[in-house]
């Protein structure tokens, strides 16, 4: 009787994704995306001091979709990560 070949190790193919296992995945996520926004939050600080022209091409740019989203984002990892 021959028996199928079985994973050397659990692997994620093999458990159901339960809460506790999805949030924590989440929380580290979110923890990286935290970062990378007090980066750009940092970022727009420099800005303010290298000068006007700069700070408003900075500022433009966090007005488009793209930067609104970013933001958007790094809020909710903040919230969570201080709910959490």
């Amino acid at each position: 009787m021959s028996t199928p070949p079985r994973p050397l190790s659990p692997h994620l193919q093999v458990y159901r994704p339960q809460v506790t296992s999805v949030l924590s995945i989440l929380h580290r996520g979110t923890g990286i995306f935290l970062v990378l926004g007090t980066l750009m939050i940092c970022f727009w600080v420099i800005t303010l001091a290298l000068g006007q022209n700069i700070f408003a091409i900075y500022q433009s740019w966090l007005g488009t979709l793209m930067g609104k989203v970013l933001l958007a984002l790094w809020s909710f990892s903040l919230f969570y990560h201080w709910a959490n």
